[in-house]
């Protein structure tokens, strides 16, 4: 992943603008057309994470945002989904 601050991949150890300063992001955050790969789940419940799951939301799927409102639908190969804001928070992506 990249530092939201400086775009070091080193995860903000080596960040010179603020190395404990580190915000990943989430798939909530992207906008439309945006590319980028699951990097880890971090939902609010377990039954958030039933639903990413079965929604094919597993590290290292590569996806992209076809909308970003009033719904974030994104296209994950042929197959496309529909998250409300609090499903998408809970995954935290790299941008391609």
């Amino acid at each position: 992943m990249k530092c939201t601050m400086c775009g070091s991949t080193a995860g903000c150890a080596g960040c010179p603008i603020a190395a404990d300063f580190y915000l990943p992001a989430t798939l909530a955050s992207l906008g439309r057309g945006e590319r980028a790969t699951v990097q880890r789940l971090v939902p609010g419940t377990g039954s958030d994470l039933r639903k990413l799951l079965a929604l094919g939301l597993l590290p290292g799927v590569e996806l992209e945002v076809e909308h970003a409102w009033p719904a974030l639908v994104v296209r994950m190969g042929r197959a496309a989904v529909a998250l409300d804001a609090a499903l998408a928070g809970g995954v935290v992506v790299s941008r391609d």
